[in-house]
């Protein structure tokens, strides 16, 4: 079993008495005073930073934003209650509370990260002052991260740069301020976090930050930053040196394209090449970044695959999951035949001869199609996980790449692009690599680095990596009426349009229900209320 930084979640006990208990130290439970001494105990606190990254589950973004998208519809059971179909079709859920597991899970992530930054300056470092700024640049990347994910999904949330009290009610932090302290995080962490390039890493590292994931990060934040609010730089940074910051990890960081695009997921290895042998692995060069699964590890938060797989059915090589993520027959569609992505990415039934009762199975929007990244793999027709002695609904296995090096590749072409219109050799160049790779050769090459053309190739090569739907909204430049066309879908197939109600056969979106939400989610209501209305509901919701 492979090698993970995480290893356990740090719980700091907080004990409420008299007053003479407090004034004596505790014996049985830790607390922060007395904890933050040594370097091995920046170790464990750091930690349980990294642990939170575990917990997404159904609520999370990487989910929603691919139902949101035009990638994939909302999927899960008919009998689940249709929430998977309302994110699908931007419709208000009924559910005041709906999104309330995701701000309290990624502010805790946050509160954590806070928690270590404010504290570990108590602990001697003395002969470890490098190994000091290496732990604050990954706690203030993952602070970074969170409060990105969160100002996607929601828009101008509150930015914590500290733990506040419970009484204290921080009000929506200005988009630029918000993303300037975002960057100022990154920034940091490119500076202090590990950098030795892929090449010469020691992969008992794998899975913390680094210097290459830090500045990609620079680089897709900015990007959505200025795409989305429409705007030419971000408080006088500037695309240009967001560019400076994707060509160090393009010359630089050691990271390259995989050769064979199947080879980076399980189930695509085992349905296009045949061969586990062939796995490119959890440690590969094209990755950046992942979050780090392990089956061995006890108590498990790690329920993040399961969303996706055929519903209750498994056929090897498809183990079986929760429905998630439909795909529709759209995207099946756009791909070229000769492009080795098309089958490395969908599962179609038809094509590959195979049969589900997915109506027996209860699965909500079938589509004939489903994604195979990150999907769990069978052993005849047992699912993989349970084979090897976990429990599927619990237990990650596959390490989720965050950062891949295509992404980093097309972030340059689009950049430049930008810069110097769509004729950039080197921007051509970029763009080209990630398409040689999946046509294995030149003959499909494009010849203009124009934003469609870049934006095109995003969606083909990272489909069902929680990119697209975000990519969707940054195009728009502000002008959200866009939206209407862009996630329309009318499926001749499903017997009529019903984009509007909550039919769950149907695969019909009506686009315009996103426009005056500017593709914004609803903030929960329990949240509105603990902030005595100092912070507004969304805009398009009731």
């Amino acid at each position: 079993m492979k090698k993970i930084f995480i290893i356990t979640t740090l719980i700091f006990l907080f004990a409420g008495c008299s007053e003479e208990f407090l004034e004596k130290t505790p014996t049985t439970s830790l607390v922060v005073e007395n904890f933050y001494q040594t370097p091995e105990d920046a170790t464990k606190a750091l930690t349980s930073v990294y642990n939170m990254l575990l917990r997404d589950d159904y609520w999370s973004p990487f989910f929603y934003s691919e139902m949101a998208s035009d990638n994939a519809a909302g999927g899960a059971g008919s009998g689940d209650g249709g929430g998977a179909t309302r994110i699908d079709r931007g419709m208000q859920w009924p559910e005041a509370n709906t999104h309330e597991t995701l701000w309290r899970t990624y502010y805790g992530a946050i509160y954590r990260a806070n928690t270590y930054i404010e504290n570990q300056e108590l602990v001697d470092w003395t002969g470890n002052e490098n190994l000091q700024k290496q732990y604050l640049a990954e706690a203030r990347f993952i602070r970074a991260y969170y409060h990105f994910e969160l100002t996607k999904f929601f828009g101008e949330v509150p930015a914590l740069e500290r733990t506040i009290a419970p009484d204290i009610v921080p009000e929506r932090t200005p988009a630029e301020d918000l993303y300037e302290f975002i960057l100022q995080d990154l920034f940091y962490a490119a500076d202090n976090a590990l950098a030795a390039p892929y090449t010469t890493m020691n992969f008992s590292n794998w899975g913390r930050v680094t210097k290459w994931a830090a500045k990609a990060m620079i680089g897709r934040v900015y990007m959505y930053y200025t795409g989305y609010y429409n705007k030419p730089d971000l408080k006088g940074f500037t695309t240009t040196q967001a560019l400076e910051h994707i060509e160090d990890v393009i010359n630089n960081s050691g990271h390259d394209l995989v050769p064979v695009f199947a080879s980076l997921w399980r189930v695509p290895t085992y349905s296009e090449l045949g061969d586990i042998g062939q796995y490119a692995g959890e440690i590969n060069k094209e990755c950046v970044w992942s979050v780090t699964f392990n089956l061995d590890r006890t108590p498990s938060v790690e329920t993040f695959h399961r969303m996706v797989g055929p519903r209750g059915y498994n056929v090897e090589p498809y183990g079986n999951g929760w429905g998630y993520c439909p795909v529709v027959p759209a995207l099946w569609n756009l791909f070229d035949d000769a492009d080795t992505r098309k089958k490395a990415s969908i599962l179609s039934w038809e094509d590959e001869g195979l049969e589900w009762n997915w109506e027996a199975n209860t699965q909500a929007q079938f589509s004939r199609y489903n994604c195979k990244k990150y999907m769990i793999a069978a052993v005849g027709t047992t699912n993989e996980v349970n084979y090897m002695g976990g429990d599927w609904q619990s237990k990650g296995f596959e390490d989720r790449m965050v950062i891949r090096f295509s992404e980093v590749l097309l972030m340059g072409a689009e950049l430049r692009s930008i810069l110097n219109g769509a004729s950039d050799g080197t921007a051509l160049n970029y763009l080209n690599r990630v398409r040689e790779r999946a046509f294995g050769d030149g003959s499909h090459n494009y010849t203009s680095a124009s934003i469609d053309n870049i934006m095109l190739e995003r969606r083909l090569e990272l489909c069902f990596e929680s990119l697209r739907y975000w990519d969707i909204l940054r195009s728009c430049k502000g002008d959200f009426s866009k939206l209407a066309d862009i996630l329309t879908y009318v499926d001749d197939t499903d017997g009529g349009d019903y984009a509007n109600s909550m039919d769950l056969a149907s695969l019909d979106v009506d686009g315009s229900n996103f426009v005056d939400k500017k593709g914004l989610f609803q903030l929960p209501q329990s949240e509105l209320d603990l902030m005595k209305d100092i912070i507004d509901q969304n805009p398009g919701y009731e």
